[in-house]
C-alpha cells in the first residue's frame, strides 16, 4: 500500500533503466463494488500486521492479489491465464467491459499510458489530476 505519487513517480521519474510504462486505465464498475473491494484491502491489511506473508511472483503477486480480493464482489471475473501473464490483462479487462470500451483498446491503451505526464507533473501538488488529464496528452 502506498501513495498513487510514490507508486507511479518511482516508475516514471526514477526507474529509467530499463524505463517502466505505467498506465492509468478508467474502469466501469458499480459503486457498490468499488467499496467492497476497497474494505476488502483495509480487512487485507490489517491481517499482514498480525500475519505478515512474502511476495511470490506466481502467487501473491499484485496483479493475482488485485483479482484476489475482488472476488468480494459477485460480477468477479473468473480467473485465466491472462491474469497469470498480466501484460495480456489489460485487454482481458477491457474485453469483459470493465474498462471503458468507447474507444478501441489500442486507442484507449494510448491515453492511458501516463509516463510523460507523469515526468512532467513530478512534485506537484495535483499529481493525481495531471496524470489523468488526457487533453495534455
Amino acid at each position: 500500500v502506498a501513495d498513487e505519487r510514490d507508486l507511479i513517480r518511482l516508475r516514471t521519474n526514477y526507474r529509467r533503466d530499463p524505463p517502466e510504462q505505467v498506465y492509468v486505465y478508467r474502469t466501469h464498475s458499480a459503486l457498490n463494488s468499488d467499496k467492497k473491494l476497497f474494505l476488502e484491502y483495509i480487512k487485507k491489511i490489517n491481517t499482514l500486521k498480525l500475519k505478515p506473508e512474502f511476495y511470490n511472483s506466481l502467487t501473491t503477486n499484485c496483479t493475482n492479489n488485485i483479482w484476489q480480493h475482488n472476488r468480494v464482489n459477485a460480477d468477479n471475473l473468473p480467473y485465466s491465464w491472462q491474469i497469470l501473464a498480466s501484460g495480456y490483462l489489460p485487454k482481458y479487462v477491457y474485453d469483459a467491459g470493465r474498462l471503458d470500451t468507447s474507444l478501441p483498446f489500442s486507442k484507449f491503451e494510448q491515453i492511458s499510458h501516463v509516463n510523460a505526464r507523469a515526468q512532467a507533473a513530478d512534485k506537484a501538488e495535483d499529481f493525481s489530476r495531471q496524470i489523468r488529464d488526457i487533453s495534455a496528452k
